[in-house]
């Protein structure tokens, strides 16, 4: 809200008032208090460096501590003088103790820091350590704090540091410090030792010869200054001058650039950012209200040419002027002094030649940018694209032309030109849209023609001059789009009349209708604020334009996929594998058009699939169930890896599976031999090899397990009260099979364990120790021990007996007989050989 115009001359009047005295007490300070009024006014920061007894904490607290609040007559001011034990509680304020208790967070209080203040003034600031500067740094120029998940916002608004020490002096230190000094304050300024006057010094001895300080008398009210700065925000920056800004930041920067390959110890006050340029901006806003309070109560607030030359108070080392520079060099003795010195004449300097050639150059500003403009391209585009629509151009041209007005040339008449082309490209995009989609041979038009479209609606919303008739556009557009969705959707229906088409072209076809929608989706999404109601129907249209697309490519990859197979290939996985990466491209091309339309691959490669499983599972030969097992596994991994269902094709190949097993239960029902060892083979362990050799070869084990695994690979997942794969004939006739081995087997060493007991003396008859060693070596000789204990042949066949004994019928009954047949020849051998060896054990 702006201030009534007395109020605002008041406060004027007590700024001028206020600093004038100030000008009064502190001698050949012009610089340091313009740098202050200009930080004052724009809520900005001071830095002021020089040797000690240059009154430059004297005058930070005379500015800083007689601004005061209007309503309790204090200021409102957070004064702090940093040193090696600072630490940042110390500035931004202390822990808040009640919040670390009861919730574990750390935040702080920051009322009692600087950020509860307006202003602020650091002593000493470089004294501090480096950690603590640069968080100090963080929280001028953000004026917040973040602690933890809490950010605070503070009040400060101007901050004043000083330091004793010369810049020389603080590059040597930390350079990386310095520029980010540089880059975050508005304004850094040196106070030298002497006076450029003489008469300024007798002025000063007269005065305190006679013990009086400064008389400070002038009020200034945080109120006030509030108006001063509210006038800051009002303060209108032309084009020109604005261009001004940057040519000379540009300038500068390289006539300081220049002087640094001069001299390698010079560094320049000023980082130039764009965070720099922003500020000088502000600064400048600034120096318009400060000349209007000093010199011309008339002016209007809009900056000109005239008020670039302020902006040496922030760009450059403020110090004494050209001739006290001058006067101060001739006399200076030290040597950081003259150094100190040095920079600010060079940096005057500088700054002199830059805004001269500045003032020149922006004389033919309007010719310059409109040469770096070349808008008359952008005019010669539009002429050739009215008559034959190019899209690729049209895009160019639209892009061209947004970049160029958005936000715009500095100059008016720079921008009228362009925005003449872009009402011409505009018109030209109605017309074309108003012929359709079958305009000129042009067709479908394809991604290029949409994307044209969206960008000369970017244009025609972005540019305000055309932004009336964006409405309209949009209109226009929503109504060729349904149109431009019906073409996709017919170009999908006439592959049905298309022959010779592979399944490669629908892919290739599915993919750019895709791309197409999506490109239309997106034209049609720039809608929604120039014709809001078109959007539903144009989404409604999409629907079932995808559909469409869809049903028809499925319909066609259907009859060119059979056909494909008709031709065949003479190997059933190299077939299934090259229709399964060629189905797998389609099905996602179509399933980006339509999420929910899946299962061609599936539907198509089934019977594939069908034929290499019984190809495999019908030619592969096996002694073992095990071996087949393995078959029936690759023949699993391969479908599945080529995306076709396991379940199925096993289901459809149950008949072939079925009959191999059968027709192998049927092979090993062949008789074995069952003649019991001789008595000199039980001895000798040639029953040992016999059992081995033949049994192992002949009379296998362990069918019923290969069986029972093979049906649960056939059949993965299945509750126990589910019905297996297998049927229940093939589980008979392999366990039948694997009963009547096992039979054998128990039969055989049953007669062998007998010979062997009645060949061997009894244990009672054993009464001396070397008679059972010399038992216990033919036992160990008959290999029968290693058999039953160490290979544990005994517990094997138990196990196959239990597996056996859960069938039902004479089956189980017959399984678990010869189960007590087995426990007999395992208790009848352990009581022979336990006695055996307790006799040669007996002392």
């Amino acid at each position: 809200m702006q201030a009534p115009p007395s109020t605002y001359v008041q406060a004027a009047r007590a700024f001028r008032h206020f600093f004038g005295e100030l000008r009064e007490a502190y001698l050949e300070r012009e610089t340091l208090f313009t740098q202050l009024e200009l930080a004052l006014l724009g809520r900005e920061h001071v830095l002021v460096v020089g040797p000690p007894g240059t009154a430059k904490s004297a005058i930070a607290s005379a500015v800083l501590g007689r601004i005061i609040d209007e309503r309790n007559g204090l200021p409102s001011l957070f004064s702090k003088q940093l040193a090696e034990s600072t630490v940042q509680t110390d500035l931004i304020g202390p822990v808040d103790f009640k919040v670390l208790t009861e919730t574990g967070r750390t935040e702080y209080l920051t009322d009692e820091g600087m950020l509860g203040s307006e202003h602020a003034f650091l002593d000493e600031v470089f004294d501090g350590r480096d950690m603590l500067l640069r968080s100090i740094l963080n929280v001028l120029y953000e004026r917040e704090l973040k602690h933890g998940r809490r950010v605070t916002s503070g009040r400060t608004e101007c901050v004043v540091m000083t330091s004793n020490r010369y810049l020389s002096e603080v590059l040597a230190r930390s350079p990386e410090l310095l520029l980010a000094f540089a880059d975050r304050l508005s304004f850094i300024c040196f106070v030298p030792k002497s006076f450029a006057r003489r008469e300024s010094r007798a002025a000063m001895l007269h005065r305190y010869s006679h013990g009086a300080r400064p008389d400070l008398r002038a009020q200034l009210s945080l109120q006030q200054v509030d108006l001063l700065q509210d006038a800051v925000t009002k303060v209108v920056v032309p084009s020109h001058v604005m261009e001004g800004v940057e040519l000379l930041a540009d300038a500068l920067e390289r006539a300081l650039a220049l002087q640094v390959s001069k001299l390698p110890d010079y560094v320049p006050t000023k980082y130039f950012s764009q965070r720099s340029v922003v500020k000088a901006l502000w600064a400048l806003k600034a120096a318009v209200v400060r000349d209007q309070i000093y010199r011309r109560p008339e002016r209007t607030l809009e900056a000109t040419v005239e008020d670039l030359d302020s902006l040496r108070w922030f760009f450059l080392l403020g110090g004494p002027s050209a001739g006290e520079t001058e006067a101060l060099l001739k006399s200076v003795v030290d040597p950081r002094e003259r150094a100190q010195l040095e920079i600010v004449r060079l940096e005057q300097r500088a700054f002199d030649e830059s805004l001269a050639k500045v003032r020149q150059d922006l004389g033919g500003g309007v010719e310059r940018e409109a040469h770096a403009l070349i808008s008359s391209d952008e005019l010669s585009a539009v002429d050739s694209l009215g008559r034959n629509w190019q899209p690729s151009l049209v895009s160019a041209t639209a892009k061209s032309l947004l970049a160029k007005l958005v936000p715009g040339p500095r100059h008016a008449q720079n921008r009228a030109p362009l925005v003449s082309a872009a009402r011409s490209l505009v018109s030209a995009q109605e017309q074309r849209l108003a012929r359709g989609m079958a305009g000129h041979g042009e067709g479908r038009g394809g991604l290029a023609l949409l994307s044209s479209f969206s960008e000369v609606l970017a244009l025609c919303q972005g540019v305000p001059e055309l932004r009336p008739g964006f409405g309209h556009l949009c209109e226009a557009t929503a109504r060729f789009l349904e149109g431009a969705q019906e073409m996709i959707a017919l170009s999908a229906e006439s592959v049905d009349f298309e022959d010779g088409l592979k399944l490669e072209g629908l892919v290739g076809l599915a993919d750019n209708l895709e791309e197409e929608l999506s490109q239309a989706v997106e034209l049609g999404s720039r809608l929604a604020e120039g014709a809001p109601a078109s959007l539903e129907r144009l989404r409604a249209s999409e629907v079932r334009v995808r559909g469409r697309v869809v049903t028809a490519l499925r319909r066609r990859a259907m009859v060119a996929f059979q056909g494909n197979v008709a031709r065949g290939r003479k190997d059933p996985l190299e077939a299934l594998s090259v229709d399964s990466r060629r189905l797998s491209q389609l099905e996602s091309s179509l399933a980006a058009l339509d999420s929910s339309q899946q299962g061609l691959k599936q539907e198509l490669l089934l019977p594939l699939g069908i034929a290499y499983a019984r190809d495999v599972l019908t030619s592969t030969p096996f002694e073992r169930i095990e071996q087949y097992g393995r078959a029936v596994q690759s023949v699993a991994e391969n479908l599945r890896r080529e995306g076709v269902s396991v379940e199925t094709v096993f289901t459809e190949c149950r008949d072939v599976i079925e009959s191999r097993l059968s027709e192998h239960a049927r092979r090993l029902t062949r008789d074995v031999g069952s003649t019991p060892p001789v008595t000199t083979s039980v001895l000798n362990g040639d029953a040992y090899v016999f059992y081995r050799g033949e049994f192992g070869a002949n009379a296998p084990d362990g069918e019923l397990a290969a069986l029972l695994g093979l049906d649960g690979q056939l059949a993965p997942g299945r509750g126990a009260s589910v019905p297996g794969f297998l049927s229940e004939a093939v589980r008979v006739a392999v366990a039948q099979v694997e009963l009547a081995f096992v039979q054998t087997r128990v039969k055989f060493l049953r007669s062998w364990l007998t010979q062997l007991l009645t060949s061997l003396p009894p244990p009672e008859s054993l009464t001396e120790r070397a008679d059972a060693e010399r038992t216990v070596d033919r036992l160990v000789r008959s290999r029968f021990p290693m058999l039953t204990l160490k290979e544990g042949e005994l517990v094997r066949l138990r196990g196959v007996l239990s597996l056996l004994g859960s069938m039902p019928g004479d089956l189980g009954e017959g399984a678990r007989r010869l189960e007590q047949q087995l426990r007999g020849i395992d208790e009848d051998f352990g009581r022979f050989s336990r006695q055996v060896l307790e006799r040669r054990a007996a002392p």
